[in-house]
């Protein structure tokens, strides 16, 4: 029975808010992007060939705006195109039910509301088939074959990790570019985040972490991938790769951070999140804002947004329209 037990629980631990019992200095340690906590030496930022403009107030415009600016015209462009849909680690029981004691459990409604507003414009969809404990080479690689495969150019939203495998697919094959309309990375954390360096460094999260990727077939190196000193290594190893890209690709990068409401409870991860603020990291509860922002791109900064409530429903804590977001950011996407 713990055996059944087990996955479930270390799942919903580790999506929800696994930081709980964190000791404060440790996660603030980690909070300083892969200095001591991490055991190596500050990653220096790259700059990017291309300076991307902050479209915030662009954003902020077209929320308010009816169908969020979404005429006719602007469907019948986005109908050319197939969006694809790209979740990030450790997800595999938000989109599949699991069993749990002979019954089919279904932890929630990953991108839910996302497949909702492409259906009610009458846009094609497919949610990316990743494998979410898998190291990124290996996500970029199957998604890149579904992007070669794909009948239209394709739109791409990804959550979270769902970015860096995007991001590595298009580096990896360059020609693909020419099929991609646009890239809308949600949250992504291509500069890490330091919440997975406080896990892979205590002891008892660790074991629990292995385990539980061990069970659903991965390893902790996809864990590990997620360290501010990897993901920086990645970024500037490939940063003429990724210069070239976002110099002939549309991409807008969404970043979020939800600032401490005292005396109340505000995001589902706020324990992480505040912690990663008295670190003087502006944070969604799992990665950093500044992370969030891809090199070179176009983006969007918003506070009030943590990293759930973007593609899941967590309305009794922090409500969010996630149809209208989805609908603006394509509005954008297809006017540049």
């Amino acid at each position: 029975m713990l055996k059944k037990i087990f996955p479930v629980l270390g799942l919903v631990l580790f999506q929800i808010n696994y930081c709980f019992a964190a000791p404060r200095p440790a996660l603030e340690a980690a909070g300083r992007m892969g200095e001591a906590a991490a055991g190596s030496v500050p990653v220096p930022a790259t700059a990017p060939a291309r300076a991307g403009r902050d479209l915030t107030e662009d954003y902020t415009r077209l929320l308010r705006a009816p169908d969020q600016g979404l005429g006719e015209v602007e469907k019948a462009e986005l109908r050319k195109y197939k969006v694809l849909l790209v979740r990030g680690f450790l997800t595999g029981a938000y989109v599949e039910p699991f069993e749990l004691f002979g019954r089919k459990i279904n932890v929630g409604r990953y991108f839910k509301d996302q497949m909702a507003a492409l259906d009610e414009l009458g846009v094609e969809y497919a949610l990316a088939d990743i494998d979410s404990v898998m190291l990124p080479g290996h996500n970029a690689a199957k998604l890149a074959g579904e992007i070669r495969n794909c009948e239209k150019p394709v739109i791409i939203i990804s959550h979270s990790d769902g970015g860096m495998y995007a991001l590595q697919a298009l580096v990896e094959n360059p020609g693909l570019a020419a099929r991609v309309r646009g890239f809308i990375p949600l949250q992504a954390p291509f500069n890490g985040t330091p919440v997975a360096v406080f896990v892979s460094g205590n002891r008892l999260l660790s074991a629990a972490m292995s385990k539980l990727l061990g069970h659903f077939g991965g390893t902790m190196a996809a864990l590990e991938s997620l360290k501010p000193d990897e993901r920086g290594g990645y970024q500037r190893e490939n940063s003429a790769a990724i210069a070239a890209l976002v110099s002939r690709l549309n991409v807008l990068s969404f970043a979020s951070w939800k600032a401490e409401r005292h005396n109340r409870f505000d995001t589902l991860l706020e324990f992480s999140r505040d912690l990663m603020l008295r670190s003087g990291l502006d944070n969604d509860g799992l990665v950093p804002a500044d992370s969030a922002v891809l090199a070179g791109s176009d983006y969007i900064k918003v506070e009030g947004v943590d990293h759930v409530v973007t593609v899941m429903s967590a309305d009794s804590i922090l409500k969010f329209d996630r149809r209208a977001f989805t609908r603006a950011l394509l509005a954008m996407t297809i006017s540049r």
